[in-house]
């Protein structure tokens, strides 16, 4: 079937948006949820919960984070389950922000390095950090 994002319109009409409130939450697959923990709370994600779900594979260990009103999943899968950084889908989580120079110097702080940047494209400033599992990271400062 053929989509046209044209006004939110879809070809056909099956336009969705009356039908979804918002998004949830973004997953992201880390090899090391303590790990991961360590390096998100310290950004200002608050978490929200953590906790173990069995499987027929093992423990799965998961965690919510909140942040500014968005939801952020980290699952660890059970031990001995390969882990392979994804390849394709969500290439980065984009977090706006007021003063991007005050978060450079905050990571800076924090031992973060950057990945890119930053770089100013159509009145946007933003850099990328890294996670502990290649995950990017965005900050993003509107000019306005």
């Amino acid at each position: 079937m053929s989509l046209s994002t044209a006004s939110g319109a879809c070809v056909r009409g099956y336009n969705m948006r009356e039908l979804i409130n918002t998004i949830a939450h973004i997953g992201y697959q880390v090899s090391d949820l303590t790990r991961s923990l360590a390096f998100y709370e310290p950004l200002g994600f608050q978490r929200q919960q953590r906790f173990s779900k069995p499987s027929p594979q093992g423990t799965i260990e998961v965690a919510f984070l909140e942040m500014a009103g968005a939801v952020l999943e980290l699952y660890q899968l059970p031990a001995g389950t390969p882990f392979d950084a994804p390849r394709c889908g969500i290439d980065h989580l984009a977090l706006e922000v007021s003063d991007l120079d005050a978060v450079q110097q905050r990571l800076a702080a924090l031992g973060y390095p950057l990945d890119e940047g930053p770089i100013e494209e159509d009145n946007v400033r933003f850099l990328l950090i890294r996670g502990p599992d290649g995950e990017r990271l965005e900050f993003d400062a509107c000019e306005r």
